[in-house]
């Protein structure tokens, strides 16, 4: 207690505190615009490439990268990244292998990995400056028109000609009667069959920001892509080590032995797989998009330090969240490889 009411310590957490207080009054952040779908930076062609695409591909980067990184002066005594890595595979290979055995384990540990480290870089992303932050300035109408944004803000003019948006510039929130005018330009534009060009300029004055890079889970389609490919790569898994005999659990079951109730459960088991898929994408894309909004929240309310703490909480979950979609994963495919007749062997 003594360490920390000395001096120094004390005059730091004097000018924490003042700090935390001063920025609520002094930087006045504008709230981001919360918006679902993602936004489209650019075009290839008629293709729009979103900055949830940006993300996705900047992960990818990043993981191969760090992967050569990791593996290009390999050392019987490991050290640095190459340790860390091998520390990393160490642990969920055994976890792999308690799990689904060492022979499985083989070929499901790959699948595992990929999803964990791709979920994980893709969810700690966020965290990043300038990711969530920095973009293109939209005019409020064109956002209105596009994902339904209300509110904008005035921009102020930084050195080398950078601008950026100040809730202490001014803010407007579209009335019902510019809804009206601008929900009519759009159906005008609508029934003469092509979209209403694109105007990089503001008649009412007021911006918002669509960012260059947004954390790829907070994308729906993202999330739904994973759960694809991990309950189908299920299927596949089961098809290997069952063959055709897999598919019996979905349709001529050997549960029970009375056929209607079998058949019920089968269907059931049907329906299972498909509930995974929506299971699997709205768990992480609830979770990574309502990470997002509250640390946009906290920043808004008080900018400085405030929201570090949160910051930290976001880093448990984006690991947790990555951790289970991968964990899941495997234990289904674990299971898809034992057979549910009854000359099956179960273990």
């Amino acid at each position: 207690m003594r360490k920390l009411l000395a001096p120094r310590n004390l005059a730091f957490i004097v000018g924490v505190l003042v700090l935390m207080i001063g920025s609520a009054v002094v930087l006045k952040v504008p709230l981001p615009a919360i918006v679902l779908p993602a936004e489209a930076i650019f075009h290839l062609g008629p293709f729009p490439i979103t900055n949830t695409i940006i993300a996705t591909i900047l992960v990818d980067i990043i993981l191969v990268v760090l992967a050569i990184l990791a593996t290009r002066k390999m050392k019987d005594v490991p050290g640095g990244l190459q340790n860390v890595f091998e520390w990393v595979v160490e642990i969920f290979h055994n976890l792999n292998e308690d799990i689904a055995g060492k022979k499985m384990a083989k070929k499901l540990f790959p699948i595992f990995m990929t999803i964990l480290l791709f979920i994980l870089v893709a969810n700690w992303m966020g965290l990043i400056p300038g990711v969530d932050s920095i973009g293109k300035l939209e005019p409020l109408e064109t956002a209105y028109q596009v994902a339904g944004v209300t509110t904008g803000y005035k921009t102020v003019e930084w050195p080398l000609g950078i601008r950026s948006l100040s809730r202490a510039q001014g803010m407007h929130t579209l009335t019902a009667d510019e809804k009206a005018v601008l929900d009519a330009e759009k159906a005008a534009a609508e029934a003469h069959g092509g979209e209403e060009e694109a105007h990089h300029d503001s008649k009412l004055g007021y911006y918002v920001i669509a960012p260059y890079v947004r954390p790829a889970a907070t994308d729906l389609n993202v999330p739904l892509a994973i759960a694809l490919i991990s309950v189908l790569w299920t299927q596949v898994i089961g098809v290997q080590a069952l063959g055709g005999s897999y598919f019996r659990k979905f349709f001529m079951p050997h549960m029970t032995g009375m056929k209607p109730i079998d058949l019920v459960v089968g269907l059931l088991e049907l329906i299972s797989e498909f509930a995974k898929i929506i299971s699997f994408t709205f768990r992480l894309f609830g979770n990574v998009f309502a990470g997002a909004v509250l640390l946009f929240v906290m920043s808004f309310l008080v900018p400085f330090f405030v929201p570090l703490p949160f910051y930290g909480l976001e880093l448990f979950v984006g690991f947790m969240q990555a951790f289970v979609f991968a964990i899941l994963t495997l234990i289904f495919m674990s299971m898809a490889t034992v057979g549910h007749g009854p000359d099956s062997d179960h273990h």
